[in-house]
This record gives C-alpha cells, sequence and structure tokens, in this order.
C-alpha cells in the first residue's frame, strides 16, 4: 500500500504600492521581508515561489544588496521559482492588451537580468480574474496562474475538487490554472503548526497527485498585527504545539519533518503532474472583494445572507454557488476611481497620437531623441496602472489620498513630456490652449475639458456644470483629487453607534450650487445635512457656447429650474447660468441666478431671496505635510487675534481666501466679487471615515471653502481662481 502523500508548493507575494512612503518600505523590510528571505534561505531543501511586483524588486535592488544576494544563490541551487506579471501590478481587466504585455515582459526581463530564472508563472494582482486572460498571458510565455478557490465553486467544482490543478483556454491558448487553499490561508500563521499539518494529512492520499498551494502577503509573516513576534521573535509563537517557537522555522521544520509532505514549485508540479482536466472559470476575485465590489445597500444585504449560509452547515451546497459583484465595478461605485481610469486611458490615447507623429520625423538623432522621451511617458502611465487605489476594502485603496495622488502624478508628468515632443516638433505649440468636448467618463454623455500647457479643467456639465478636475501641470499636481465621504456598509456597525459618520450626498466637485436657508449652521453644512430648495444641485446644464478667444477658453453653461417658497410648496421659476473663463493659471467663473418674476406670487418671490442664501462648493485637495498647510484671508487676521489651522472648521465675512501647501510650494486663491459685501465664507475638512486593516480610520480627504450669498432677484457674481 503506498504511503499518504500532498505537495505543498508556497507562495510568497511581496508588493508595495508605487509611491509609498519611504519609511514604509523600511519598516515592513525589518519586520518580515528580511526575516522571512533569512528563514527561506536556513531552510535549503523547502521550496518556495516568490512574487515581486516590480517596483518593489527595483527597491531591493537599490538598497538591499545582500538580501539580492541571498534570492540570487537561492535561485542558482533551485530553491526557489520567481513568478512574474505586471510590473506596478496593474488590474489586467482594465488595461489595454499593448499595456498588458509590456507590463509583464518588463517584470520578466528584469527577473531573467538580476535572477537569471526564466517566468512560467504569472501573479494576478487582487486574484481577479476574467475569461480572456489565456490569451494575452500566453502571448508572453506564461503558462500557469494562482487563483483563488472561490473561483471554482460556481463552476461546480468541490472542496475535494480544489486540490488539483487544471487547463483552461481562450481562443485555443490554453493555460494552468493552480487553486489556492482558503483553509490554509487562515490557519497561518494565525494557528499553531500543527493544526496546518493534520490539516494536510487529511487532505493527503495515496495516489500522491494532490496539491495544496499556500499563497501569503509577505507582509502578512511580519507586518500584520503581532505577526512579527509570531513568526520571528524567540518564546514569542505559539505555546500550544510549538513551545513559543516562532512560527515561520516551526512551520518549516513540520515540512522537513513530515517526509510524506512534499515542497515542490508550481512549475516542478506542472512538469510531474498533467492537468486533472478542462475548466473555464467566471469573472471572479477573492470572496471578500466581490462583496466590497457591490452596491452598499446590496453589500449590507449580502454580507449577512453569506454570513447565514457559511454557519449554517445544511445550506452548504447552497453557499457553493453564492457569489458577489464584479470587480470593475468599483469604477461605477467609486467616481473618483473612474476619473482615475479614464484619465489613464485618455492620456496614453494622446500618447499613441504622439507616438504617431514620429513617423514624419526624417532625422535619426532626433528620433533618438524623441523615443528616449516616448518609452518615459510609457513608464509613467504604467505606474499609474497600479491597483491600489482602484478599488476599496479592508486595506484601504480609494480612501488612500496620496495613492490617488500618485496615479495623478505620473499621468500629468506623461502630458508634460507630451508637450515637449510637441514643442520639439513644433516650437509653436509651447503654449496653447484649447476645449475638447468628448465622453470622457464614458457614460454616453458629452464632457468638456479645457487644456493648456498650464492647467487641465474638466467639466461635467452633466453633473451640475461641475469642475471635477484641476491640474496644475508645472507641479504635476491635481487640486481637485478630493474623495466624497461616500456611505459604506460598514457605517451600520455597532462600534460606531457613539460615533456620527458623515456622508456627502453628492460629488465633491467645484461649483456645485446649494440653496439653503439661511439659518444653515456651518455644522450643518460639514454634515451636508440641510435641506436644498433649489433643483440646481445633481441636475444637468445646457453648454451654450464652448469657443477660444486667442489665449482665453470660455464654456458657457446654462439651466433652467426652480426654487422652492420656504413658507409652502410653490416654486418659483429661475435661470442660472455659469460662465468658465480660463487664461494661462486663472479661472473666472461667472454665475448669474436671475428669477422669473411672476405676477400675483411677489410675496413668494420675496420670501426665498429674504430667506434664503446660495452656496458654492469650492473643494481642493493638498497632498503635502497637514502640519505645514496655511491659509490667510485679507478680511481675517491670524496672526494676532486668532490662529486657526487649515483643517479646522471657521466662519468668516469676507470675499477672499488663499491657502498654501509648503511641501509643494503650491498656493491656491479665491476671490470673489460681488455687490454685496456680506458674504459668509465656510471653511471646514472633508474626512472620510473608513475601515481598513488598522481599524476604523478618520482619513483626510481635502477642504472645502463654501461661500454663503444672499439671494436677490437678479444676483452676478464672480469667482476668481489663481494657482501659483
Amino acid at each position: 500500500m503506498r504511503e499518504r502523500s500532498i505537495h505543498l508548493p508556497i507562495v510568497f507575494h511581496f508588493h508595495q504600492p508605487v509611491d509609498n512612503f519611504e519609511w514604509v518600505f523600511e519598516d515592513v523590510y525589518k519586520k518580515s521581508y528580511e526575516p522571512l528571505i533569512d528563514n527561506i534561505y536556513q531552510f535549503e531543501d523547502i521550496k518556495i515561489t516568490l512574487h515581486f511586483s516590480g517596483n518593489l524588486l527595483e527597491w531591493f535592488l537599490n538598497h538591499k544588496p545582500e538580501f539580492v544576494d541571498k534570492i540570487k544563490i537561492m535561485a542558482k541551487r533551485g530553491q526557489i521559482e520567481i513568478i512574474g506579471g505586471g510590473y506596478y501590478e496593474p488590474i489586467f481587466a482594465i488595461i489595454p492588451y499593448r499595456d498588458k504585455i509590456a507590463q509583464m515582459k518588463k517584470l520578466s526581463d528584469l527577473i531573467k537580468k538580476k535572477f537569471g530564472l526564466d517566468v512560467k508563472g504569472a501573479w494576478l494582482s487582487e486574484r481577479v480574474w476574467e475569461p480572456n486572460y489565456p490569451s494575452f498571458l500566453n502571448d508572453v510565455g506564461l503558462k500557469y496562474v494562482i487563483v483563488d478557490d472561490n473561483h471554482f465553486r460556481s463552476t461546480g467544482i468541490t472542496e475535494e475538487g480544489t486540490l488539483y490543478s487544471y487547463i483552461t483556454e481562450d481562443e485555443g491558448k490554453t493555460l494552468r490554472i493552480f487553486p489556492i487553499n482558503e483553509e490554509l490561508r487562515y490557519l497561518t500563521p494565525w494557528k499553531p503548526t500543527y493544526l496546518s499539518i493534520d490539516y494536510l494529512n487529511k487532505i493527503s492520499d495515496e495516489k500522491g497527485d494532490r496539491v495544496a498551494l499556500l499563497i501569503s502577503d509577505a507582509e502578512k509573516m511580519g507586518v500584520w498585527g503581532t505577526t512579527h513576534q509570531i513568526c520571528y521573535v524567540e518564546g514569542q509563537g505559539h505555546k500550544d504545539g510549538d513551545n513559543g517557537k516562532p512560527f515561520i522555522p516551526a512551520f518549516f521544520e513540520q515540512i522537513r519533518n513530515n517526509t510524506w509532505i512534499k515542497s515542490i514549485t508550481l512549475s516542478e508540479y506542472m512538469e510531474k503532474f498533467p492537468a486533472k482536466g478542462l475548466i473555464y472559470l467566471p469573472t471572479a476575485s477573492y470572496d471578500k472583494m466581490e462583496e466590497w465590489a457591490l452596491p452598499t445597500p446590496i453589500r449590507k444585504n449580502f454580507k449577512r445572507i453569506r454570513k447565514n449560509l457559511k454557519e449554517d452547515i445544511t445550506k452548504s451546497e447552497i453557499y457553493q454557488f453564492l457569489k458577489g459583484g464584479f470587480w470593475r465595478y468599483f469604477l461605477v461605485k467609486y467616481p473618483e476611481s473612474n476619473n482615475m481610469h479614464k484619465k489613464m486611458i485618455y492620456v496614453r490615447n494622446k500618447l499613441i497620437s504622439t507616438e504617431e507623429k514620429l513617423l514624419k520625423v526624417e532625422d535619426e538623432q532626433f528620433i533618438s531623441l524623441l523615443l528616449k522621451k516616448i518609452n518615459k511617458a510609457w513608464d509613467e502611465i504604467y505606474k499609474a496602472q497600479c491597483n491600489d487605489c482602484y478599488w476599496h476594502g479592508l486595506f484601504g485603496g480609494v480612501y488612500l489620498q496620496f495613492l490617488r495622488f500618485s496615479v495623478y502624478t505620473h499621468l500629468i508628468n506623461t502630458e508634460k513630456i507630451i508637450d515637449e515632443i510637441n514643442t520639439l516638433i513644433n516650437p509653436k505649440l509651447k503654449s496653447y490652449i484649447y476645449i475638447t468636448p468628448t465622453d470622457f467618463i464614458k457614460d454616453s454623455k458629452t464632457e468638456y475639458l479645457i487644456e493648456s500647457d498650464l492647467l487641465n479643467i474638466y467639466i461635467n456639465p452633466n453633473d451640475a456644470g461641475t469642475i471635477f478636475e484641476l491640474d496644475y501641470k508645472p507641479k504635476s499636481y491635481n487640486l481637485l483629487n478630493t474623495l466624497t465621504r461616500w456611505p459604506e456598509a460598514y457605517h451600520d456597525s455597532k462600534k460606531l453607534e457613539s460615533k456620527e459618520v458623515l456622508v456627502d450626498r453628492f460629488r465633491r466637485s467645484l461649483l456645485r450650487l446649494r440653496f439653503l436657508h439661511e439659518d444653515v449652521t456651518l455644522e450643518q453644512l460639514q454634515a451636508d445635512q440641510y435641506y436644498d430648495f433649489g433643483d440646481f444641485v445633481d441636475e444637468g446644464y445646457r453648454v451654450t457656447s464652448s469657443e477660444k478667444e486667442g489665449k482665453i477658453a470660455i464654456i458657457e453653461m446654462e439651466r433652467i429650474g426652480s426654487i422652492k417658497d420656504p413658507d409652502t410648496d410653490d416654486r418659483n421659476p429661475v435661470r442660472i447660468t455659469k460662465d468658465i473663463y480660463v487664461e494661462d493659471n486663472e479661472i473666472e467663473v461667472i454665475i448669474r441666478i436671475n428669477f422669473n418674476e411672476i405676477p400675483g406670487k411677489e410675496k413668494m418671490l420675496n420670501r426665498i431671496v429674504n430667506k434664503l442664501n446660495v452656496a458654492v462648493d469650492i473643494p481642493f485637495f493638498f497632498n503635502g505635510d497637514t502640519t505645514k498647510f496655511k491659509w490667510e484671508s485679507k478680511q481675517v487676521d491670524l496672526e494676532d487675534d486668532i490662529k486657526i489651522e487649515l483643517l479646522e472648521p471657521f466662519q468668516y465675512i469676507g470675499h477672499h481666501f488663499k491657502a498654501y501647501d509648503e511641501t509643494y510650494d503650491l498656493n491656491f486663491e479665491i476671490k470673489l466679487l460681488s455687490k454685496s459685501d456680506k458674504i459668509k465664507i465656510n471653511k471646514f475638512p472633508i474626512i472620510a471615515y473608513a475601515f481598513t486593516d488598522e481599524g476604523y480610520k478618520e482619513i483626510y480627504q481635502g477642504i472645502n471653502v463654501t461661500p454663503f450669498l444672499k439671494l436677490s432677484k437678479n444676483l452676478e457674481f464672480h469667482l476668481k481662481l489663481e494657482i501659483f
């Protein structure tokens, strides 16, 4: 009778988002990366598969030569395999084919150059899978991928069925698929090592072709919670079974001592065993991600249903077919995520158009210079495709404002390189301004993009005639990198009962108009809890003109709507126009509010203009050190009388506001011109309440300046914005 056995490939995934803080890299290196590789290095007979995102691997190569040398030695002795994927950890589903291929080749080439290893497997960022993946992965010579066992459930594959590898195809191109073992993922390193060994023994068999794939983020083995102590500190490992021995060496010793556990790399397993069979997987990610992608009201129901089904063993057959949302829905759930993605697509299309101009250049030396700039621009695009801030779940995602800033920085860098190339080809293009009407956000409606050598101003007439992106190109800085305080399913948590969570009803965009009672307080405004008497806050405007006059770009919009009487349900018709003028680094907005005077309804109109204010949203985002933000107003003496921080709520009467981001040496100035000298200016921070791996956190997302102006039957006011 043959001995029972099980193959145990172990994969560690090393990743840091593009432009994460240097201190984070160092901290994670000391707590996790260095001790993990040291332990693997000491256990020569334990086979390990490693994955590094390209930007992190670059950091190791530049800063940690001894760490890299150990990986090289392990590669030479055949102990490790290194798998590839997208260089900057993109979600393949949302980037174009050309970029998929380029990012994978870039990482595979670096691994081959530095470690002498041929890359055969692909890491899928956030394990997002779509059925067309075999085609493009095959095109770069990759042979296998790793996905969650969750991907297999709705195909009818049982838990036992996930103890094998499978093969799938698209357009006749095949790809091997390895399911990740969920049980091992939850046991390590949280439970004593003997529980993992007992589980492996339970699923082993005499035939000897079973595989239990253990995969873990490298950061999980040292950074999460108390895992550094559990994994590496003598005496602080699990007492039960391991006698306090650190988890990682204890686990490797268990594998070494139990010879029926076959340590193997994924490529070695593929060479040894054929696939169990052909399979076709639906679009999927890991189960938590599929829950997070759902719209908030649906997510609440899904979480409750899934919990009930999973805990009820009589309903396990039903649970197998319970499936959450589709990863791409994050681009709908969070307009800010969609904004970044569509800007990436828009800018790369501009880059492709610029590439095509090189066909008309004949000077080879000149072409070589331009190609270097083109290649640099493509790398900026690839960096902007890093997945971390395009979604939201336990690990922060879109709520991490500095990562959103990184995306915009790299995309604006690309635009600046395009400007350089165009100027080299045609020196007359050094200074320019133009207007592009386009369906930028891909919702079948037209947005208007004003672009110059200094600014990008993206206008959405369909969303209340607002500006949703404002780029200052000299600093590669998007001042509208704000995040709306969206309602989240976890806001219902009992842990938050004692704390009021502020959420917004509409996206935090520039120039949104609200018609409020004069008694609305700063606290109500900050909480977005008040009644709006108008129907202008989220309705569409009609563009009546878009034109250039010399160096000035002009967009004119109008909407005919109504405002409710404060005392009755009657409404008075009103016409609002917004004229936006852009020249150099200045934006001037002229807003006109003209009421129809209805015979016999004079008292209603008088009540409206006497009791209501119009409020204008002016959100903006600073990315620097918040302790170095400064602000001033010509109407407030901050030095002698009071000292109010930029992020503290404040209200004053005036017509001027100026803020300064010292880290980036950037000024943002607002001037209001109106016949009324009593403009009430409200200032408050935009703070989102998010649940992350560190628990509930208040995360700064920007500042909102909201002037209140008294209404009149024919009100006109000018808003001037300057960035320098």
